[in-house]
This record gives structure tokens, sequence and C-alpha cells, in this order.
């Protein structure tokens, strides 16, 4: 390697964006990110390198791809498995906005007509609309337990696309099965493997439970106690978590906009359709995509 300065140095990529995150750092340590004074976090384009992990779908499936983007156009944040998934999701739009400019172009199916109705999104526009997340949130039982639910790591949201991937193989594999009860056995095994994959997420999303009020409560931490709480619970409480993670999860980048459908089957007195649809952040066809 020369010892030499580099002339083409001042040719290097910069910072596009500066972007804040849901979580505004709160459950970050240096180790995880280094959240500087003024909240924001300079997003870098993507390299040419980049941009070819982020067409190999093995590395999408097992949330590589992902990692080494944003570990190269993020270089604040050390370890990106630890980030929470909501800031995971605002990192990737600003990433893509830092390439390739602030109009993205997205799709979603009419409502009418079920046709791929086309539109613009703003990344800067997504991003500024962003709402915060609290450091935890609280489910309260008719028990009167406490159960303080945080939002879950980006290590488990690989866990779970990895879970949803396998299960969509096995029903395509059961699809072509001949005989009825080799395909029943199959949707078996692919349906307890979700249900087990949703159970550990429920698991991992509670930081403790509180029982008792005031100099009475008593908070316990401990894992192997809280998976046991959970393992043996009424359903009500497990469905209860399980609302408060959904909710969370929405928290952070504005994911719905307008669409309007100008195709003939939906015109009514020439005037488009409007309608509101989910915009999918989903790396495997966000970037591959552009």
């Amino acid at each position: 390697m020369s010892n030499t300065p580099n002339p083409l140095s001042e040719y290097f990529r910069s910072p596009k964006l500066y972007v804040k995150l849901p979580t505004g750092g709160k459950f970050y340590t240096k180790d995880i990110v280094e959240y500087p004074e003024s909240g924001e976090l300079p997003i870098f384009p993507m390299t040419a390198k980049d941009e070819l992990i982020m067409k190999n779908p093995d590395a999408l499936l097992n949330g590589e791809a992902v990692i080494q983007l944003i570990k190269s156009c993020v270089p604040n944040v050390k370890n990106v498995r630890r980030l929470i998934s909501n800031d995971v999701d605002v990192l990737l739009v600003a990433i893509q906005g830092a390439t390739s400019g602030d109009d993205i172009e997205v799709s979603a199916p009419c409502p009418g007509c079920d046709e791929a109705v086309t539109g613009i999104a703003s990344v800067e526009g997504a991003i500024e609309t962003m709402a915060v997340l609290e450091k935890a949130y609280t489910v309260e039982t008719e028990q009167g337990l406490k159960i303080e639910v945080k939002p879950l790591e980006y290590s488990n949201t690989i866990k779970a696309g990895i879970a949803s991937f396998q299960s969509s193989r096995s029903l395509q594999v059961m699809s072509e099965m001949p005989d009825d009860m080799d395909k029943l056995k199959l949707f078996n095994e692919s349906f307890v493997k979700m249900a087990d994959m949703n159970y550990q997420l429920i698991v991992a999303a509670v930081h403790s439970v509180t029982i008792g009020k005031g100099e009475d409560a008593n908070t316990i931490t401990d894992r192997d106690h809280i998976k046991e709480f959970l393992d043996n619970c009424e359903s009500s409480v497990g469905a209860s978590i399980e609302q408060s993670v959904a909710e969370i999860n929405k928290i952070g980048i504005q994911k719905t906009m307008m669409f309007e459908c100008d195709k003939d089957s939906c015109k009514e007195k020439d005037k488009p359709k409007e309608f509101e649809a989910a915009i999918s952040f989903d790396p495997v066809n966000f970037f591959t995509a552009s």
C-alpha cells in the first residue's frame, strides 16, 4: 500500500443528508452508535460496491447486505445488529435519498382496480414527519402487573424475515406436492415455526414485569423469569404485548402516502380515484428496484 497522499481524496464521497432517528439515540451506548451532539447522523451515498451487495439475494435475506450498507453509509453506527428496527427503516430511506435524490418512485395496488399505481415519495418529507419513540411502553394486565415493552432490535427483525421467507418457500413446495397428507404435515410444520418465531419476538420485547405499586413494587428483569412467566400466563396477556409491539413498529418514518389512479376502470366523471396506501421500505424491493 502506498504511503503517499491520494491525489483523488478530494473526490471521495461526502455526506449528503443529516438525519435524526426515531429513538433519538436513547437506547445506544458508544459501541453501538456514536451519537453526535447535534443529534443528526451524517448519511453518505452508496458506493458501487454497496449497490452490488444490495443485489445479492442471500445477503439481503440474512440481513448482511443491510448491515454492510449501513456500516458504509452511516459510519457513526458501530453495531448495526443492535440498532432498533425503527431506526434502521429511517437510515435505509435516508441512504436511498442520499444516493438517488429526494424523489423516489414507489407503487401500490389500487383498491378499485387492483392495478399497480406509481407515485413519487419525498425522502426529506418522510423524514421530517417522523414520529419519535419513547424509551419504553407499558402494558397493564387485569391482575395489576405492569409489563414494560421496548422496541425490537434489528437482529430480531432479521430472524423474523428469514422465518417468513422459509414459510413462503414451504407453501410454494406444498402446492407442488401430490399427497394431501404430506401437504398437511408441511403446513403444520411451517405454521408451528412461524408461531414460535412470533412468540420469540414477544419475549424479546418484554424488558421487565412489575408487581405491586409504590414502595412495595417489585420489578423483575431476569430473562429466565420473564420467559417462564410468558410461557404460563393467560393468552390475553400475550395478545396485549403483541398488539403493543405492532404499534411500536409503526412509529418512525411515515409509511403511507396518497396515490391517484387514472386507470380507465377507476375514472368517475373524468376524475382520478384517490387512495391512501402503505409504502414498503423493505430493502429487498426498495433498493433492487432503483
